[in-house]
């Protein structure tokens, strides 16, 4: 009996379900949501219709025509979802139309007193979450003909019936059955409506947590704060004193001919992923990535008076992790490092894809400090090495021929100065 009950419940279920999705095919979410609501509306109404169908057959042969009505609109109800082929207007109309002749009907044959026009407050909210914001002079018009409806019911159509001896009971029944139902489905629908609201709000708050987090990952969240606020503004700082690294992995572009692509991406993310932490541990910014090469600025975009030597501690690190992922990778990992110390201007550039970058002869300075270089080693100019000061070893390496500079007097730095 069990295994009967339970294989006749999910063919009910599984007719329902292929019921309410009629109409849908070929439409979007939103409009399959409210397709389903549209055909749900329907086959209820065509359920509640049936509901007293079998209960009036118990009053007798005199209302064999009501029972004639009522199987009549219960058909009415469920062609609902066949008015959709011509649109989904046409559809609702439909609807609408049926709902209020099926209760007129009713309520002039049967009186007020058995409160089937109460079922045409329950249509309103329905209307409207089904017609959406997209129609708001539609949605007006039904409900507040429906509102009207009502109105003119409850002051003309007299409370007995003039056709109909019906017994107490099925008064009060129907009554508290129109009653109950109307209460229903706008409890029901408010909860939908909430529900759906709140998902909104929720997907809203998620989008806008995975935007914030996108933003301060391209720049510093002090101009992340400053964009949010003044979108409108350009943002360009002059800075009198900041240091800038960069790190180029060596003979890597030959290395790159002979790697699959999954294992190049890997080694860098793994690089670079290494890198941010240390940028983090030492409150700099990372400014930018480009091919294999690693560029990162202290004393920006709020100064700090050691940004010099945090970044230097930042550049000695790099070099034991370049050590250690060698190992770990098994390949023959170099990078070459430059600094130099010295004002700069920063800024924010373009505005669909914006990004923090920074300009100025010490940039130029740090680059040229990294392509002069030496693998495994952190070349610095002598203002870098006079503004990282005490606290650090370096190694003087002489004078080296700079592109627009000349002779400059360059250093290594070593290590940190240990007591």
């Amino acid at each position: 009996m069990k295994a009967f009950l339970f294989r006749a419940a999910t063919r009910c279920w599984r007719s329902a379900s292929r019921y309410l999705s009629i109409g849908s095919q070929g439409v979007t979410e939103r409009g399959a949501r409210r397709i389903a609501i549209i055909n749900a509306v329907a086959g209820l109404s065509a359920v509640n219709g049936f509901f007293f169908l079998s209960v009036s057959l118990f009053l007798g042969s005199d209302y064999l025509w009501i029972n004639l009505s009522l199987l009549f609109f219960a058909g009415l109800f469920l062609l609902t979802p066949l008015a959709l082929g011509l649109g989904f207007v046409v559809a609702v109309t439909y609807l609408w139309l049926v709902i209020g002749c099926a209760i007129l009907l009713w309520t002039f044959t049967a009186g007020t007193h058995v409160g089937s026009h109460y079922f045409l407050l329950a249509a309103p909210p329905l209307v409207v979450m089904v017609l959406g914001p997209g129609r708001r002079v539609l949605a007006a018009f039904y409900v507040f003909s429906y509102v009207g409806m009502f109105i003119l019911i409850e002051r003309y159509v007299p409370r007995q019936s003039p056709f109909l001896d019906q017994p107490s009971w099925f008064i009060n029944f129907s009554f508290t059955w129109a009653i109950s139902t109307a209460a229903t489905v706008n409890l029901v629908t408010a909860f939908y409506a909430f529900q759906r609201a709140e998902t909104a709000e929720d997907a809203l708050e998620a989008e806008h947590k995975r935007s914030e987090q996108l933003l301060n990952s391209l720049l510093p969240s002090g101009i992340a704060a400053r964009l949010k606020d003044r979108p409108q503004e350009i943002i360009a700082d002059d800075l009198p004193s900041v240091t800038i690294l960069f790190a180029d992995l060596v003979d890597f572009t030959p290395r790159v001919s002979l790697l699959q692509a999954d294992s190049i991406i890997l080694l860098l993310t793994r690089i670079f992923s290494e890198f941010d932490k240390l940028a983090e541990k030492y409150g700099l910014e990372k400014i930018k990535t480009n091919g294999d090469a690693y560029m990162v600025a202290g004393g920006l975009p709020n100064p700090r008076p050691d940004h010099a030597a945090a970044v230097a501690d930042m550049a000695l690190e790099m070099l034991s992790v370049i050590r250690q992922l060698a190992g770990e990778f098994g390949e023959d990992l170099a990078i070459r490092v430059g600094i130099d110390s010295g004002p700069a201007i920063a800024g924010v550039i373009a505005s669909r894809k914006p990004f923090y970058d920074v300009w100025g002869d010490t940039v130029n300075m740090a680059a040229r400090m990294e392509s002069h270089g030496i693998a495994g080693k952190i070349q610095v100019t002598s203002r870098a090495k006079d503004a990282i000061g005490v606290g650090h070893c370096f190694e003087e390496r002489g004078f080296l021929e700079v592109k627009g500079k000349g002779k400059m007097l360059v250093h290594f730095l070593m290590e940190r100065d240990t007591p």
